[in-house]
């Protein structure tokens, strides 16, 4: 029976619910890698309606990290963790550079879905061919996805699927193909798991692509979820479909990634079938649903705002774009290599998810060993300084960022734009109080001026103090 919560009803803007940088600053946090103070101004001269629209639209494809990703692979090759490292780094480049757009934040979020490691697939052109599956799919239909994904060499080499054969089935991808990837837990049988199997044989790999070996295929009547016939990997994936909890599974986890984190998802519940109803309606298009939701009351509502803590990979780029921080592009993969090692060593190293679950996230992303990387990340862009004490390389220009601002003049106005740009919680004002005492640093309010020679010291302190907040974790 479909349900309807009225929370998807399109958010509309009112007297005490204007539209307003704060929740443009919302959307954006939650849709890109963080927005510099240029999108929040240009996104707020739309409408939400408008703003949606914009960020689901389709963009051109990016040009690739080498021509070596036509190259036929070589296994054992030692330029293939080289390329592996060039993959990852252009990733974070178009996510540095990304237009005001989703993509490439549910390209990660398809990653993440879809685990392949590198490490496991070693094959840096198959990763680079599983990338580009999710970029030209991230609003696509989810069921097609799948069955693409089915027959992704990285996939087929990841979970063993060249492996299985009729004479000796594979059961690795058909069992996270149910648990993980599309029904979850609790819904199919281990005789499905086996059955399935049978069905997915005859895939390998050749080179760059996929190839179905009529021989090695099982061609007998398998029983999968109910259903019997002589079934193969297609058939697979469409009965899989055909189940209602499969919307249910995945508009689970899109919304424990987009909209809101806890350990107890029961009051969500009712909305979140709602979302499924809407994605089998629309025959599993993926955009008509991601549109609903974040044009929605629900999405805009005070208790959503703040509800996610942000990946390390998302507080780290985010960081830099918020900051608008420019790249000196003549030692882009230097600046790079620090951003992706940091965000390996607070727990993501693109490519390279800990195993086929992925990336938990959630309060795993703030654990003890985490949370102190992620804030001498953000100190290190702010001093230009690591915590070894050598360079950045890079670093925020603190007066540049504070004339951004529409006051940069008035302390207390700056500080509580500052702080409405970057935290999405309103502060309290004892903290707000707290953080105006810092950038003032000791002088009075009337004394402060962008033009003053101790303005930058007293930015940079003010901008360490805002990230480290407990909030700034938040998106």
């Amino acid at each position: 029976m479909k349900v309807d919560t009225g929370l998807l009803t399109p958010f509309t803007p009112s007297n005490s619910r204007p539209w307003n940088k704060k929740l443009v600053t919302h959307l954006l946090s939650r849709t890109m890698f963080g927005a510099k103070v240029s999108d929040v101004n240009y996104v707020l001269t739309l409408t939400p309606g408008e703003a949606v629209d914009m960020l689901l639209q389709s963009q051109p494809q990016p040009d690739p990290p080498g021509a070596w990703v036509t190259e036929i692979p070589v296994y054992n090759s030692n330029l293939n963790n080289l390329r592996m490292n060039m993959l990852r780094y252009w990733w974070l480049k178009l996510m540095y550079e990304q237009p005001v757009s989703f993509r490439e934040k549910m390209v990660l979020f398809l990653h993440n879905h879809f685990t392949s490691e590198g490490v496991t697939v070693r094959i840096p052109q198959h990763m680079y061919i599983q990338n580009t599956l999710f970029r030209n799919n991230v609003y696509g239909n989810f069921r097609n996805l799948t069955k693409l994904v089915t027959r992704d060499p990285a996939m087929l080499y990841y979970l063993d699927g060249r492996l299985n054969t009729a004479a000796s089935p594979n059961e690795n991808y058909s069992r996270e193909l149910l648990e993980l990837f599309t029904i979850g837990i609790g819904n199919y049988t281990e005789n499905d798991i086996r059955e399935g199997a049978r069905a997915l044989t005859g895939w390998t790999i050749t080179g760059l692509t996929s190839t179905f070996i009529a021989s090695r295929h099982d061609n007998g009547i398998k029983t999968y979820l109910g259903q019997t016939g002589n079934f193969n990997d297609e058939d697979v994936v469409n009965i899989i479909f055909s189940q209602q909890q499969t919307a249910v599974t995945f508009m689970k986890k899109f919304y424990k990634n987009f909209i809101n984190q806890r350990e107890d998802m029961n009051a969500d519940m009712p909305v979140i079938n709602e979302l499924a109803d809407l994605l089998r309606s629309n025959n599993y298009e993926m955009l008509p649903v991601i549109k609903t939701l974040f044009k929605s009351q629900l999405f805009f509502s005070e208790n959503i705002i703040s509800s996610v803590i942000k990946s390390p990979v998302d507080i780290m780029i985010g960081a830099v774009r918020q900051l608008n921080i420019p790249f000196d592009y003549s030692n882009l993969n230097t600046h790079l290599t620090y951003v992706s090692s940091q965000a390996s060593s607070a727990g993501q190293l693109l490519l390279e998810p800990p195993n086929v679950q992925g990336w938990l996230g959630y309060r795993d992303w703030i654990n003890t060993l985490a949370l102190p990387t992620r804030n001498s990340f953000c100190e290190s862009i702010i001093t230009g300084i690591k915590k070894d004490l050598t360079p950045t390389g890079f670093s925020a220009d603190p007066v540049e960022y504070a004339l951004s601002m529409p006051h940069p003049q008035n302390a207390v106005l700056l500080v509580d734009e500052m702080c409405e740009h970057l935290v999405r919680l309103t502060l309290t004002p004892k903290q707000r109080e707290q953080l105006l005492l810092t950038l003032l640093d000791g002088s009075a309010v009337y004394d402060w001026s962008i033009n003053d020679p101790e303005a930058p010291g007293r930015l940079r302190k003010f901008l360490k103090a805002l990230m480290y907040l407990a909030e700034y974790q938040l998106t």
